[in-house]
């Protein structure tokens, strides 16, 4: 089965091309973003509208809370199990999203992975990241460099897969045989990387405005703080330094799109590494939606 991915670095306008789509040929939408799976992050995530969901079907977002942790296998599971749904009421669908693990998770299935050992996790979690990321590199440096050196998430997991395994997440990756029917055609939206990188540092500029220390605020207030699964996230993290008096603000600002820029640069490295995906630069929304028209149709088997 075909399935039409439209991905992309982080700020390209991946979103706003979406949403064009699923209005013009009636499409609902499965997210493939890590944070936007979070309820209350919605400033940060650039989550689309609740009144914009209602108009379209949006699959994946709000569905945990921030503490809750998430794995790119689980994003896999409940994606086939959306994909089937759809499929089976007859409905038409994109997956959008730059999470480049749960996309790989999905067409390119992990391993068995093994259910957390709440002693092994707990003991990973009382330690500093950067001593956790150290170990990493010394046990599995591949996928240490695969990893942000603060996704602490990720690291304590691939740690956790060592200690219950005995072997490394890059020794049992190569060890999977697992396949999928799922056979991915990518639509990779494109900029040159001064206005990318420009974009990125606007849109942090705009979600300030709109809120987002507020959002923070309100997040720290509920209880959640540095080791919340989704405070990892950029622009949270440094914000939630900000407010702890670790930081000043226009240094978590600085950094945060900072942090923005580097993920969107290791996004890309993975986007370039893909075989026959299908590159379209993003000028307007009108003129890229034109031009990735007929590959959507003839992916999804549509009638222009």
């Amino acid at each position: 089965m075909r399935i039409f991915v439209l991905t992309g670095p982080t700020g390209v306008g991946k979103s706003e091309v979406a949403v064009a789509l699923a209005e013009r040929f009636g499409l609902e939408i499965i997210s493939a973003d890590s944070r936007q799976i979070y309820r209350h992050f919605d400033i940060g995530t650039d989550k689309p509208s609740r009144q914009l969901r209602q108009q379209i079907p949006f699959h994946l977002i709000d569905i945990l809370e921030p503490d809750q942790p998430y794995s790119a296998a689980e994003f896999a599971r409940d994606a086939r199990l959306v994909i089937e749904k759809i499929t089976k009421a007859r409905g038409k669908f994109i997956i959008v999203g730059g999470s480049v693990f749960y996309l790989r998770a999905l067409f390119q299935p992990l391993f068995p992975v093994p259910r957390v050992d709440p002693a092994i996790r707990q003991k990973l979690q009382a330690e500093d990241t950067n001593r956790l990321y150290l170990r990493l590199k010394e046990v599995d440096p591949e996928r240490a460099n695969q990893l942000h050196p603060h996704d602490r998430q990720r690291i304590v997991r691939a740690l956790e897969v060592y200690e219950l395994t005995g072997k490394t997440f890059t020794q049992l990756s190569s060890e999977q045989k697992e396949t999928t029917d799922l056979l991915p055609v990518y639509a990779v939206l494109t900029m040159p990387r001064e206005r990318l990188y420009q974009r990125i540092n606007e849109r942090f500029d705009r979600m300030m405005a709109n809120g987002l220390l507020e959002e923070v605020r309100s997040l720290k207030e509920m209880g959640f703080g540095t080791n919340t699964p989704a405070v990892q996230g950029y622009g949270y993290l440094e914000l939630f330094l900000y407010l702890e008096g670790k930081i000043g603000l226009d240094e978590a600002v600085r950094l945060a799109k900072k942090r923005t820029r580097g993920y969107a640069k290791r996004q890309l490295t993975w986007l370039h590494s893909l075989k026959g995906a299908h590159w379209f630069e993003f000028t307007d929304i009108a003129d890229v939606v034109s031009k990735i028209e007929p590959l959507l149709l003839d992916t999804l088997n549509i009638q222009g």
